[in-house]
């Protein structure tokens, strides 16, 4: 079986990774890809192409199955015209994927469905924005949400109504930021502890993955602007079964089901973001409509299965394929760019050759993301540059090994938290 990634990230290689390793497949093509993924035997990067030439890339090439790792040709319909074409496609239509395209369209839809969420309130203007956080309670807080895609980057939580003002400038009339939104949404503090979960899922039909705890701020303790994730950890003892089944019946089922009433059916990779409270139940942050950065170079090290069959199945009504976690921890540390995230005008220091320095190891595996070639060197030329996961026994013993891996790269201006994998209680969303 030949497959078509399409991204250049983190995930995207962590998802070649595994699929490079199973029998079946023959060839994994990823578009446009990045330089890191060239050690991958099976793979091949392709150049960037529109529609047109992807579709015909991947029929010229015998391509079995397309998986798309980020969110924006989602919601531009990517799987509708892959579809169309004749092509299995792993991933949502373009209908489906405004569970992540709008915040708004998302938190209207749990609404609908009795799905457990924040209250809100949405604004339509500026002017409107500025009327609801007058009378809003700043004693317990307030989450503003740019309505479209923002990369992780359009979510901002205070207690202060002066820079929640500044947020809503910011996002909606600031030239100098690059989030932009006309619509915002407005809601109420969820406290408790944060964790992502998987299901892979073809209309009602689901496989539940799993779950990671991400550290989104760029600084330790949780500290400092929103990023598009800083590190991830996966603790085998949480969610426990009870919650995870709580998860299932009154998230994904409700979510898979309501989707269907509503004439649009989901397929692909389901990300529920969660809040889990005192009382251990779970409360929707936002629903992504694919795997999550980094939260699936966290789990895929983990999977057991021909991942690639499983997905192939799903699309086309085949026999279920077992996937399952291993009964392991793990941990994933991102390095990141010196200036990252760069919201405003400060730029990043990119361009600087990454050295690994003793550095070979069978206990880590490093998954590439900002990087590119230089002759034989690789350059850092994005964000997030690369990540290095480990699995073992402990949460504790991960870190160890994942800090002592990233101790070993060296590039100009870098930044990487410390305190991956340390849980946080009492978390704010």
């Amino acid at each position: 079986m030949n497959i078509l990634i399409i991204g250049s990230g983190g995930r995207e290689d962590a998802l070649a990774w595994k699929l490079c390793q199973e029998q079946n497949i023959k060839k994994v093509y990823i578009c446009p890809g990045n330089a890191g993924m060239q050690r991958l035997e099976k793979a091949e990067t392709i150049p960037m192409g529109g529609i047109n030439e992807l579709i015909n890339f991947s029929l010229d090439n015998h391509v079995h199955l397309c998986i798309c790792g980020p969110e924006a040709p989602l919601t531009e319909g990517l799987a509708d015209h892959f579809s169309k074409a004749g092509i299995a496609f792993f991933g949502p239509s373009a209908q489906a994927a405004r569970l992540e395209g709008s915040k708004i369209f998302s938190k209207e839809f749990m609404a609908r469905h009795n799905i457990p969420t924040a209250k809100f309130k949405v604004a339509e203007s500026y002017e409107e924005a500025i009327q609801i956080i007058e009378k809003w309670d700043f004693e317990k807080g307030i989450v503003l949400k740019a309505d479209g895609l923002a990369g992780g980057k359009g979510v901002v939580v205070t207690h202060s109504q002066e820079e929640a003002k500044d947020t809503i400038f910011d996002f909606m009339k600031n030239p100098d930021v690059s989030i932009k939104t006309s619509r915002l949404l407005l809601e109420d503090i969820l406290i408790g502890e944060e964790v992502s979960c998987f299901g892979l899922c073809a209309e009602e039909n689901f496989i539940f993955l799993g779950s990671a705890c991400d550290h989104k701020r760029v600084g330790d303790g949780d500290t400092g602007a929103n990023t598009g994730g800083m590190g991830c950890f996966r603790d085998r003892k949480w969610p426990d079964q009870t919650l995870q089944d709580k998860v299932i019946e009154q998230v994904l089922k409700p979510t898979l089901a309501g989707l269907k009433s509503e004439g649009t059916p989901f397929t692909g990779f389901l990300f529920m973001g969660l809040m889990i409270d005192e009382g251990g139940n779970p409360w929707v942050i936002e629903y992504n409509v694919r795997m999550g950065d980094p939260e699936t170079q966290t789990l895929i090290p983990l999977l057991v299965g021909d991942l690639g069959s499983a997905l192939f199945n799903m699309v086309n009504g085949g026999p279920s394929i077992d996937l399952a976690l291993e009964d392991k921890d793990s941990v994933h540390v991102v390095l990141t760019s010196g200036g990252y995230p760069s919201i405003g005008k400060h730029e990043m220091s990119l361009g600087h050759e990454i050295h690994f320095v003793n550095t070979d190891d069978d206990k880590s595996e490093v998954f590439f993301a900002g990087v590119r070639a230089q002759g034989e060197k690789l350059i850092n030329s994005g964000g997030r540059v690369l990540g290095v996961t480990c699995v073992g026994s402990s949460v504790e013993d991960c870190r160890k090994q994942a800090y002592t891996k990233m101790e070993g790269i060296e590039l100009k201006d870098s930044h990487y938290r410390r305190d991956i994998g340390e849980r946080k209680r009492g978390s704010k969303s």
